[in-house]
C-alpha cells in the first residue's frame, strides 16, 4: 500500500507539472561501485613522445573470411602483460576468426574472447600465452574519466596507415544508444575504431568508437570506465564458441563469395563486400524447388543505403551462374549472371517503379514457369519477361548482395505457389473509409494553382494550418496502427496465460515483440530448442543426477558461451528482451533467469524462479524439495540462505521474510518484466511507452487493478485519450474504494473535466450498472 501511494502522489505531480513521473525505476537493483580517486601523475610530456614510448602496445585487429581473407580491420591495444587486447566489439565482427598483428608484423592466435559487451561496444581478446612467452609486452595504463577541454590523442590504423597519431581536445559528451560517449574534436577515420584515447600522462581515458557521420574532425570514444567494468567481470568465450554467435545454420544456408552473413531477431543480415565481381556475395537455400520449371520465392528486404543492391537469386548453379531480382540505386533490376566477370553479366530489365518504397521494407517475389519470369514488388507485377530457365543443374535459390551494401532480409519463402499478401478489396474499402478525410486527388496541379491565385494572401496561412492538421491526423493513424499491434500481442499473451502451464519463453518473446513488431518469435523458440539439444549432447551416455545435469547446463551457458549479467548499461531496454539476451549473451537477472528456466523446462529439470526484492534468482528442486539457489546474473554462482538474506537486507533495505523464497508463476515473472520496462519508460520520460505498458498490466495483472488503472487514467488524461480515461474513471468510481477516498476520486474527476471536458461520470457509471 505504501508503494502504491508513493506512485500515485508522484502521478499527481506529473499531471500538475505536465511532465512524467519521477518515480524510482522498478528494475532490479545493482550495486554502484564508487569511482576511483584520481591518481597523482607525473609531469605531462608531449604526445609524440607518448606515441613513441607506447607504439608496441598498439596492434591491428582483423576478422577473417572462411578462406582466411581479411574482411574488416581496426585497432586494439594491450592492457596487461598476460596478453589481453582491448578493442571495439564491432571490430571483431560476428562468427569469424580473428587475427591480431603487432607493430613488427608478428601475428598471434586469439585464444578466447575474454570479455565482450554489445551495449558499450567493447571487447577483450586473450592471446595464446605460450606464443607470447618470448615477447616483451608493452601495456598501456588505464586512467580516469576525461574532462571537457582536456588535450587528448588517438593512435590507430586509419585506412591501414599503421600507428597514425592524431591530437585534439575533449569537446563534451554525447549520448548515443543510451551511453554517454566522450566527444572529441580530432580527425577520426575507419581503422581508428578500437584504438586508445590518451591523455597527456599517456593514460587511456577512452576507446575510439565512432566517427561523426555529419561533421568532419569529430569523433566519439567509450569512457575508460566501461573497459574497467568488463575487466573486473569477464565472460570468457572460447574462439570455437565465438565463431558460432549469430552464424547462419550451415544445414540450411550456403554462403558463397565472402561478405558477412549473420542472423539476429529473426532477420538475416549482410554487410561487407563479397569477392565476386561488383562485390557480389550469395547465400543459397539448402533446398531446391521440387519442380524446377515452376515455382515461386519471395523475401522482404531493406537496404541500409539506397545506393546499394540486394535481393533474390534463382536458377543458381552454386557457382557463378544465376539470375537476380533486386533493388539497385532506387530502381528494380532483373539480371542474369553467366560467369565470374563483368562481361558475363546481363541486365535483362531495369525499371523505376512507384511500388518500391525507398528506405523501407520491400517484399520481392519471383514467379517462374517454363517460359516466363515474373517479378513482383510489394505484390505489384513490375517485370514480365519471356526467358527460358537455364536447366536442372542450376536450380538453387536464395539471397544476394552487391557492392558494399548493408541489408536486412526477413520472411524468405519457397513454394510451388505462394499466397498473395494483398489486402482483400473489402478490407481496403473499410480502411479507406477510416482515413477518407486524408484521401484526395492530386493537389499540386496547374488547375489548383490557378484557382488559388484568386484567393487572398491570407489563404496561405489557412493551407499551412490544413497541412498541420493532416500531419497530426497521420501521426494519430500511425499510433492507431501501433495500438492495433499491441492489442494483437496482448491477446496472444492472454491466450498463453490461459494454458495450464504457460511457457515462460513464449511469454517473454511475446513481450519483446510487443515493443519490436519485426521480431520473429518462432525463430527464437527454435534457437532455444537448439541450445537445449547442445546441452543434452554434452552429457550423452553419462549417468547424471539432476544436480549434475544442471551443472552441465551451467558450464555450457557461463563457461563456454559467456552468458553474463549486464555491466555497463544495466537499464538498457535490450537487457529486458529475451531475443537480445540470446543474441548478446547478457541481460538483467530476470531475463537471464527466464532463459535458464526455459532451457530447464526443455531438459526436464525442476528449476523455479525466485523473485527477491531488487533481484531475481532461480532455485533447483529435487524430488519436489527446494535445493540449490543459483544467481544466473552472476554466471551461475551458487547462493546459500545467508547470502540471499544478506543481499535482501543490505541492498533493498528490507527485512527478511521467508515468503521471498516462494517460487513465482509465469504470470508473476512476466508482470515483473513489464514493470521493469515501465520503470525504464518513466526514467526516459516516454509517455507513450508508459501508457502501452500500463495497458498490458491492466490486461494481465488482476491483483493490482486499482493501482494500474489509477496511474493509467492520469497518463490517459495527459495524452488526451478520452475514451481510455473515461473507462478507467468509471471503473475506479465503481471499484476504487476503499483504497481511494471520495476526495481523491473527486480530484481525479475534476482533472478529467478540466483537461478533456469529461462530465457526468458518476451518472454514466450508475447507468452502466443498472443495465
Amino acid at each position: 500500500m505504501k508503494s502504491f501511494w508513493n506512485q500515485t502522489s508522484l502521478a499527481f505531480l506529473f499531471l500538475l507539472t505536465h511532465c512524467l513521473f519521477s518515480a524510482s525505476i522498478r528494475a532490479e537493483d545493482v550495486v554502484q561501485k564508487s569511482g576511483e580517486a584520481k591518481e597523482q601523475v607525473s609531469a605531462p610530456v608531449d604526445f609524440k613522445s607518448i606515441a613513441e614510448k607506447n607504439r608496441e602496445a598498439i596492434v591491428s585487429v582483423a576478422f577473417l573470411g572462411r578462406e582466411g581473407e581479411e574482411l574488416g580491420m581496426g585497432t586494439g591495444f594491450v592492457v596487461d602483460h598476460t596478453g589481453l587486447i582491448a578493442t571495439n566489439r564491432h571490430v571483431i565482427g560476428e562468427a569469424r576468426p580473428i587475427r591480431v598483428t603487432f607493430l613488427d608484423g608478428q601475428q598471434y592466435t586469439v585464444e578466447s574472447i575474454y570479455a565482450s559487451d554489445e551495449t558499450s561496444d567493447l571487447a577483450l581478446l586473450k592471446l595464446n600465452s605460450e606464443e607470447l612467452a618470448n615477447r616483451k609486452i608493452v601495456a598501456l595504463k588505464l586512467g580516469n574519466r576525461a574532462e571537457q577541454g582536456d588535450d587528448v590523442a588517438a593512435i590507430g590504423h586509419p585506412r591501414g596507415y599503421k600507428n597514425s597519431l592524431v591530437t585534439g581536445i575533449v569537446s563534451g559528451t554525447q549520448e548515443i544508444n543510451g551511453i554517454d560517449l566522450i566527444q572529441v574534436s580530432m580527425p577520426i577515420d575507419h581503422g581508428n575504431s578500437g584504438g586508445p584515447l590518451l591523455n597527456r600522462a599517456g593514460e587511456v581515458v577512452g576507446i575510439i568508437t565512432y566517427k561523426s557521420a555529419e561533421t568532419v574532425n569529430v569523433g566519439f570514444a567509450m569512457p575508460v570506465e566501461g573497459l574497467k567494468s568488463i575487466l573486473e567481470s569477464p565472460n570468457p568465450i572460447t574462439l570455437s564458441r565465438w565463431t558460432t554467435i549469430g552464424r547462419l545454420n550451415s544445414e540450411k544456408w550456403q554462403e558463397l563469395f565472402g561478405a558477412t552473413w549473420s542472423q539476429r531477431a529473426g532477420q538475416i543480415l549482410v554487410s561487407g563486400s563479397g569477392k565476386g565481381f561488383g562485390g557480389r556475395s550469395l547465400c543459397l537455400w539448402h533446398e531446391a524447388p521440387l519442380d524446377n520449371q515452376k515455382f515461386e520465392l519471395q523475401v522482404s528486404v531493406k537496404l541500409n543505403d539506397e545506393a546499394g543492391a540486394a535481393g533474390l537469386v534463382f536458377q543458381a548453379d552454386r557457382q557463378d551462374r544465376h539470375y537476380g531480382f533486386y533493388p539497385s540505386a532506387g530502381n528494380l533490376r532483373l539480371s542474369r549472371f553467366d560467369g565470374a566477370d563483368v562481361f558475363s553479366w546481363h541486365v535483362l530489365q531495369e525499371i523505376s517503379s512507384p511500388a518500391y518504397k525507398p528506405g523501407d521494407w520491400n517484399r520481392l517475389k519471383v514467379s517462374i514457369d517454363q517460359s516466363n519470369i515474373r517479378c513482383y514488388c510489394n505484390d505489384e507485377l513490375v517485370i514480365d519477361l519471356e526467358e527460358h530457365p537455364v536447366g536442372k543443374k542450376s536450380n538453387a535459390v536464395g539471397l544476394a548482395k552487391f557492392r558494399d551494401t548493408k541489408a536486412s532480409f526477413r520472411g524468405f519463402e519457397l513454394a510451388e505457389e505462394l499466397s498473395n499478401s494483398q489486402l482483400t478489396e473489402d478490407i481496403q474499402n473499410q480502411l479507406d473509409l477510416l482515413v477518407e478525410e486524408l484521401k484526395t486527388e492530386e493537389l499540386i496541379s496547374q488547375q489548383s494553382i490557378q484557382k488559388l491565385q484568386t484567393f487572398p494572401l491570407e489563404s496561405r496561412d489557412y493551407l499551412n494550418q490544413m497541412a498541420a492538421d493532416l500531419e497530426q491526423r497521420a501521426a494519430e493513424i500511425r499510433r492507431l496502427n501501433r495500438r492495433v499491434h499491441d492489442s494483437i500481442i496482448r491477446l496472444q499473451i492472454e491466450e498463453e496465460l490461459k494454458r495450464k502451464q504457460p511457457r515462460i519463453a513464449q511469454l517473454a518473446l511475446l513481450l519483446a515483440r510487443y515493443d519490436n513488431p519485426e521480431l520473429d518469435v518462432e525463430t527464437y523458440l527454435i534457437q532455444i530448442d537448439e541450445l537445449a539439444d547442445e546441452i543434452k549432447n554434452m552429457s550423452v551416455d553419462q549417468k547424471l543426477n539432476e544436480v549434475e545435469f544442471r551443472e552441465v547446463m551451467d558450464r555450457y551457458l557461463f563457461e563456454e558461451n559467456g552468458f553474463h549479467g549486464s555491466r555497463t548499461n544495466y537499464y538498457h531496454k535490450s537487457n529486458s528482451y529475451l531475443n537480445e539476451v540470446i543474441d548478446d549473451r547478457e541481460g538483467l537477472p530476470i531475463s537471464l533467469s527466464v532463459l535458464y528456466l526455459a532451457l530447464a523446462e526443455k531438459l526436464e529439470l525442476d528449476i523455479r524462479g525466485i523473485g527477491l526484492p531488487g533481484h531475481f534468482i532461480v532455485r533447483q528442486y529435487v524430488n519436489d524439495e527446494p535445493d540449490m539457489m543459483v544467481d544466473v546474473f552472476d554466471r551461475g554462482r551458487i547462493l546459500g540462505l545467508v547470502d540471499v538474506m544478506t543481499r535482501v537486507e543490505l541492498q533493498s533495505n528490507t527485512a527478511w521474510n521467508d515468503a521471498y523464497l516462494e517460487p513465482q508463476s509465469s504470470r508473476d515473472i512476466l508482470i515483473r518484466m513489464i514493470r521493469n520496462l515501465q520503470g525504464i519508460a518513466e526514467r526516459q520520460e516516454s509517455v507513450e511507452d508508459l501508457l502501452r505498458y500500463l495497458n498490458l498490466l491492466v490486461a494481465i495483472d488482476p491483483s493490482n487493478q486499482i493501482e494500474h488503472r489509477y496511474i493509467r487514467s492520469l497518463v490517459a488524461i495527459r495524452q488526451r485519450e478520452r475514451s481510455l480515461a473515461e473507462e478507467d474513471l468509471i471503473w475506479l468510481e465503481d471499484h476504487g474504494r476503499p483504497v481511494l477516498n471520495d476526495r481523491q476520486l473527486n480530484e481525479l474527476t475534476r482533472f478529467a473535466e478540466q483537461w478533456l471536458g469529461l462530465k457526468d461520470l458518476k451518472k454514466t457509471s450508475q447507468e452502466q450498472n443498472s443495465q
